[in-house]
């Protein structure tokens, strides 16, 4: 019932989440963000702990990949989850359960996971992954950048088709890499426009970061 982009910025200063659903607050269950060791999404039938395991574990040296290999080890009901991680260096993972509901999936690139479930169909991912190709210099940089980028992802989703019973939420999440929190921590939990309410606060949050520069 969500779909969900991770990704870095050109030049890997920055990484970020970005997940819209139509379900109440998303952002409070959904995404997630260590910007010293990665990002991570938790979805479908959610178990929110697996965003902490997941980023503990590539914290500790695990890559992407052995950290979701690790998931039935922490979860018995993991055939209901969806989970993508992507780590800081750019390499990215995700897990698709059988029991999730169609149309749901995920592709992978370097510095790029897109994922989703109940979803219209498989153009969602293809046009949130098409939306972060870039040629050279036009690729987005730093926290905003990113920031900017990931809701127009969002947005290319939705415009796609989006989740298939419509829309309510909408979340961020961005931090320049290896800094301790978040520069970017916006949340639409229930809205009639939740990306387009988004992209706004983002606009909004990228002012006040240009004050204080």
């Amino acid at each position: 019932m969500t779909y969900t982009v991770l990704a870095l910025d050109r030049d890997r200063t920055a990484i970020g989440v970005a997940t819209a659903s139509c379900a109440l607050a998303v952002g409070a269950v959904v995404p997630g963000l260590d910007p010293r060791v990665g990002a991570v999404a938790s979805q479908a039938w959610t178990n929110p702990l697996l965003r902490s395991r997941v980023l503990s574990a590539v914290g500790d040296g695990d890559s992407p990949a052995a950290a979701l290999d690790r998931l039935g080890s922490w979860d018995d009901e993991m055939e209901l989850r969806q989970v993508g991680v992507l780590s800081v260096d750019g390499r990215g993972s995700a897990f698709t359960g059988r029991a999730t509901t169609a149309w749901r999936g995920h592709e992978i690139d370097d510095g790029v996971v897109v994922l989703g479930n109940v979803l219209t169909g498989p153009g969602v991912l293809g046009a949130m992954r098409d939306a972060l190709r870039f040629d050279g210099s036009d690729a987005p940089a730093g926290a905003s950048g990113i920031a900017l980028a990931l809701v127009r992802a969002l947005a290319a989703g939705e415009a796609a088709g989006g989740d298939s019973r419509g829309r309510q939420s909408a979340a961020l999440l961005v931090g320049a890499v290896g800094a301790d929190v978040p520069e970017y921590d916006l949340r639409v939990d229930d809205h009639a426009d939740p990306v387009g309410e988004l992209a706004r606060l983002v606009d909004v949050r990228a002012g006040v970061i240009a004050q204080r520069q």
